[in-house]
């Protein structure tokens, strides 16, 4: 039995619809670009003071974008031609290319250490089923391992304030529970024997945690399941290890926290008035608590420029000044294909 291809056109057809006696085949032709955009923004404020544009090619799937603290380096996941990689670009108009130009498929989760000169991330081994941790230099653009090849799907988010330490979620089990481990930044290419495991609760998924500007919190997402369905909420600890302190009800999907960098607001991605968006809350770091209501940043609320509902591959990262943020521009068609049985 041979396969045959019934359409043409450039985007991705959903929705297929067979007519009564087979004739026709109606369906949605959808286009998208999916790119990292940059705002002009008051970190302190919360207020985005721009329309922004977009600082990847329409040539690249732009996901999980990482912002350089001064603002200047950018890296980010690209899927281009069926592959992805890592990939990193000046801002705003320098060129962008692949972090490491090889053969090789699957870097990912891009951080960038405090004096922007070294790059964390996942690397594939040769096995598929195994990877590490690698620090790439934006100096000689070479790579060195800092974690033993193994099965644990690490995932580098964050470096301490004062850059020796990593901070890096590890799956621990067959259903993908995970837990965060403080990985030693200078222990290559071993790190793993004297990490610190830090945030662990066998009823959570554990993800994107973040240290605070001064490294005395971390804030984080929660996400368990209960009988009505998968909860997120934002969760802040301190680094030294305490108690875990919720700052979101649970009520709406919140994910991707980001702290400013004078440490006093918590920026993240909400799912709270039917479209994702880039929310805020104000963080009292001498007490540990939030202080008033969550506020809107932004209101992408069409498929014209919308933040995607592939909510796991978005990326939202900043500076003092500027905003990045993986956005989506959708455009689609309803079409009939005629003598589809012919």
């Amino acid at each position: 039995m041979s396969v045959e291809r019934i359409t043409t056109g450039p985007g991705v057809d959903t929705e297929l619809r067979l007519s009564s006696n087979g004739q026709k085949l109606a369906f949605t032709g959808e286009v998208r670009k999916i790119r990292s955009w940059m705002f002009p923004f008051d970190a302190s404020t919360g207020r985005v003071s721009g329309s922004g544009q977009a600082v990847t090619s329409t040539g690249t799937e732009a996901w999980l974008p990482s912002l350089s603290r001064d603002g200047r380096r950018l890296a980010f996941g690209g899927s281009r031609a069926g592959k992805f990689d890592l990939w990193e670009k000046l801002l705003p108009d320098g060129p962008e290319a692949p972090v490491v130009a090889d053969e090789s498929h699957g870097r990912f989760f891009g951080s960038w250490s405090p004096d922007g000169t070294k790059l964390a991330y996942w690397r594939p081994s040769a096995s598929i089923d195994e990877g590490q941790i690698v620090e790439w230099s934006s100096k000689d653009r070479s790579e060195e391992p800092l974690t033993t090849p193994d099965r644990s799907g690490w995932v580098a988010y964050d470096w301490s304030p004062d850059g020796k330490w990593i901070l890096a979620e590890r799956e621990y089990t067959a259903e993908g529970r995970s837990e965060v481990w403080q990985i030693p930044a200078d222990a290559g290419p071993h790190a793993e024997a004297t990490a610190q495991k830090i945030i662990f609760n066998p009823g959570y998924f554990v993800f994107q945690s973040h240290f605070s500007p001064d490294g005395r919190w971390i804030v984080f997402e929660g996400v368990r399941e209960k009988p009505s369905g998968m909860e997120s909420a934002l969760y802040v600890m301190r680094s030294t290890v305490g108690p875990w302190i919720q700052i979101t009800d649970g009520k709406n999907w919140d994910d991707k926290p980001v702290w400013s960098p004078d440490g006093k607001s918590i920026y993240f991605v909400s799912g709270r008035g039917g479209f994702f968006n880039v929310w805020g809350v104000r963080f009292d770091p001498e007490r540990g608590k939030t202080q008033g209501a969550p506020f809107s940043v932004t209101d992408f609320d069409r498929p014209s420029l919308m933040v995607p509902r592939d909510i796991p591959n978005v990326g939202l990262s900043l500076s003092q000044d500027r905003l990045v943020l993986t956005v989506a521009q959708v455009s689609g068609s309803i079409w009939v294909l005629e003598n589809v049985g012919q």
